[in-house]
């Protein structure tokens, strides 16, 4: 029996579309459309697509930072709509970011020491040499040395940022960790350390982890469960290994291709595909059809006019796509 720590059902997240002098609202726009998934313990789940398409908005809403429009959010077998005040505190506390931009999520004037002192003294820690015991062997478990704990954000890499953000993360020992994009300003030599020592932290805390990403290579090494995100909505959902051996809509297909250390040998599994010249849609004036038909090399009339639902073509495996099974 799955063990799920953190789902979503149908969730919905709108903007208002505003114009004129006056700031009129005259629409919506959806930027998280109808999105479920489920997150099991000691798991990583891997949110996959390009920029633009929500995923960032999606973690934000699980995380209570921007509310939803609709849908539900269920976190440890409770609702979050009947939760306290106090019990979402708590679980925001047991959910942890990391956030893609390191320089930005560290708080310039703030010594490293300073930075991870904050969330223990905010969840009451309040003796001080507990504190001091927990910050170093925390930084022990990220591979940072006690010296960096009186140096500043500007005088560290960004790898180095990168270790101390994730330390400031397991500090509060959280069950979830949210990793938006953690690598994607790393050279490449430091992503796989990176990537390397978040696998190690995982097992080691039996973490929990939604990591978003727009590159399939990356997710690889660390992910479960993966799904495709495309215009707001999940496109292709899959084990990982079925995405990489049996990916069946067309825009996963792309973003294989596009991933030079996976796509040699594509080709003959045919895997062959690319982009036709289109614009992606404008989410305040969604198409009827499927939204990948502007740039899909096999959109037909069907797939201008109707939207595809969900099927399942493996257990497991589930597409939105009219041409599943036949491309």
């Amino acid at each position: 029996m799955k063990d799920i720590v953190l789902s979503c059902d149908n969730l919905l997240k709108q903007y208002p579309v505003k114009k004129g002098m006056f700031n009129k609202v005259v629409g919506q726009k959806n930027i998280v459309d109808h999105v479920s998934l489920e997150l099991e313990k000691g798991k990583t789940l891997a949110i996959v697509g390009e920029s633009g398409c929500g995923k960032t908005v999606l973690t934000r809403v699980l995380l209570g930072i921007e509310d939803k429009t609709d849908g539900s959010i269920v976190f440890e077998g409770k609702s979050v709509d009947d939760m306290t005040p106090q019990e979402k505190s708590d679980m925001k506390a047991k959910i942890q970011m990391i956030f893609q931009d390191t320089l930005g999520s560290l708080h310039p004037r703030m010594s490293i020491r300073e930075s991870l002192e904050e969330p223990l003294i905010l969840n009451g820690v309040k003796d001080k040499e507990e504190r001091e015991k927990i910050i170093l062997d925390t930084l022990s478990q990220v591979g940072m040395a006690p010296m960096f704990l009186d140096r500043y954000p500007h005088q560290l890499s960004g790898g180095q940022r990168q270790r101390i953000i994730i330390a400031r993360c397991l500090v509060v020992t959280p069950k979830i960790i949210f990793a938006d994009e953690p690598i994607s300003a790393l050279d490449v030599s430091l992503q796989a350390q990176v990537i390397n020592m978040l696998i190690d932290l995982q097992d080691k805390y039996k973490l929990s982890m939604l990591l978003i990403a727009h590159d399939l290579a990356v997710v690889r090494q660390i992910a479960d469960q993966i799904k495709i995100m495309y215009f707001g909505e999940i496109v292709e959902s899959a084990p990982s290994s079925e995405i990489y051996k049996n990916a069946q809509h067309p825009y996963t297909k792309v973003l294989l291709k596009a991933a030079p250390s996976i796509s040699k040998g594509l080709e003959d599994a045919g895997f062959d595909i690319d982009l036709k010249p289109g614009d992606i849609p404008d989410p305040a004036k969604p198409m009827p059809g499927c939204p990948f038909c502007t740039r899909c090399i096999y959109a037909d009339e069907r797939c201008m006019k109707e939207r595809p639902e969900e099927t399942e073509v493996s257990p497991g495996h589930t597409v939105r796509c009219h041409k599943a099974g036949q491309i």
